[in-house]
């Protein structure tokens, strides 16, 4: 009776087992389109044996075999993998983000149309020229004035256009920090669960799942390290300072920075600098406080040094109406430089080096050398070839992140693969492995109906013997 008993046991955890199997089949087929999510499997061991091997025991033919069980859910992954991809995406994203930035910037400048500040140039040097050939002729100087305005509306509008892309930059730090928080919280989150559970000795795969992606997620804005601990929780840092600890998160914060004109400066809560070196974040700020100013640096040398040279030349000259000692720009830099009022009457402009001398352009001239000198750059460049190579420089730096990032990316595609050929969802393997666990336990049903049968003939047939 006891045997037969035992044996209906058997049936039924086999037939529990595979129809844990089978669920977890389910689960997988279901979620095969789910980023981020990791094949499962049920690791079936064998029940241990009866009589278990004692000093004493009943002599018999030998143990018994207590059928199967279902030991575990396991998680396909490679944490080796996992390490590597995050690596890569933070270093490729700080590339991507440049390489867009960069590519905006140059958008704005318009070097590659008709609207950019070389053509504006080469037209106000031209306008130098067309004084020179007719001093006295009104049509003339205000052609000068136009494109002189031209230029300086040119400067004004990229030194505009570069303040207002810092800003925008600006934002995108304050939503990654926030960004990174809310994540920071949610990872924190996780670890309290996944600790709760693994302190059962469950498996909390889904929610192993659901912590990965966070930290796909969070690998973007920075680069970050992580630490596992034995209930299953992870620390995770970044630049070097703990982000996560268990359930407990150490935030980053942004506060407002004087002196980089009120734009704002990341810290950790606990006062510490942010230091971390790849991901977009990194980016944001490496190009709103060093690539953008550097840009703006050029276009203010370019203006200041036009500026104090074509007015140190203009003030020493006379103007068909004798006016003499007059600026030709007001301003000091690329976003304020404009005409000065001391010529809004064309007569005024001067292009003669004495008085009472209307047909004298030899100032003019002097003016319209400046083209061909060396003043920018320590003396090394012209006002074109300086603000070309700055033009050609942006141009090397967007190449290089553009390069870069594609190369990058080829090694994450690759991360990717190896990543999906551990953890990805086979249909053509589910499928398989449902036949196999849909057999199994049909094949328990069937020795539950033997078994059954067998107990009935015992329980309902003895004792009826000659009746």
């Amino acid at each position: 009776m006891s045997s037969l008993l035992s044996s209906l046991n058997n049936v039924l955890q086999s037939m529990l087992a595979h129809q844990k199997s089978i669920q977890v089949i389910e689960h997988n087929v279901a979620n095969a389109n789910t980023p981020g999510y990791h094949r499962q499997e049920v690791k079936l061991g064998t029940r241990p044996a009866s009589p278990a091997p004692t000093l004493y025991h009943e002599i018999s033919a030998g143990q018994i075999g207590q059928g199967v069980s279902a030991e575990m859910v396991k998680r396909f992954n490679l944490t080796f993998y996992d390490g590597r991809f995050r690596t890569q995406t933070a270093l490729g994203k700080r590339w991507e983000t440049t390489q867009q930035t960069l590519s905006h910037v140059e958008s704005l400048l318009a070097e590659n149309t008709s609207q950019g500040l070389i053509n504006k140039l080469d037209a106000f040097w031209a306008g130098w020229q067309g004084v020179i050939d007719d001093p006295t002729n009104l049509a003339l100087r205000s052609n000068l004035q136009q494109k002189a305005s031209s230029l300086a509306v040119g400067l004004n509008r990229r030194a505009s256009d570069l303040l207002g892309i810092r800003k925008d930059l600006d934002q995108e730090i304050i939503q990654d920090v926030d960004e990174i928080n809310e994540i920071a919280d949610q990872l924190a989150r996780l670890n309290g669960e996944v600790a709760n559970i693994t302190g059962m000795e469950l498996q909390p795969n889904d929610l192993l799942d659901e912590r990965d992606r966070l930290l796909d997620r969070l690998a973007e804005y920075s680069d970050i390290r992580i630490g596992n601990q034995d209930s299953g929780q992870i620390m995770v840092s970044m630049g070097g300072h703990s982000l996560v600890f268990g359930t407990e998160t150490f935030k980053l914060e942004t506060a407002p920075d004087p002196g980089n004109s009120n734009l704002v400066d990341v810290v950790w809560e606990d006062g510490a600098d942010f230091r971390a070196v790849e991901g977009s974040l990194t980016a944001y700020l490496d190009d709103r406080d060093h690539s953008v100013p550097a840009m703006i640096a050029g276009l203010d040398e370019v203006a200041a040094t036009l500026i104090s040279e074509v007015n140190a030349l203009h003030q020493g000259g006379y103007g068909l109406d004798n006016s003499t000692g007059l600026d030709f720009f007001a301003g000091t830099d690329a976003l304020s430089i404009g005409l000065s009022a001391d010529i809004s009457d064309p007569r005024s402009i001067a292009a003669a080096s004495a008085a009472s001398s209307p047909g004298d352009s030899s100032l003019a001239g002097q003016i319209a050398d400046l083209r061909h000198q060396e003043l920018l750059s320590a003396g090394s460049a012209t006002f074109t070839s300086y603000y070309a190579d700055q033009v050609a420089g942006l141009a090397r730096q967007i190449q290089e992140a553009g390069s870069e990032s594609q190369n990058i990316d080829l090694v994450i595609q690759s991360l990717q693969s190896q990543r999906d050929r551990v953890s990805s969802v086979s249909l053509d393997q589910e499928a398989a492995n449902l036949i196999k666990s849909q057999r199994a336990f049909e094949a328990a049903a069937r020795m539950a109906t033997a078994v059954d049968e067998m107990l009935d003939r015992i329980i309902n047939g003895m004792g009826l013997v000659g009746r």
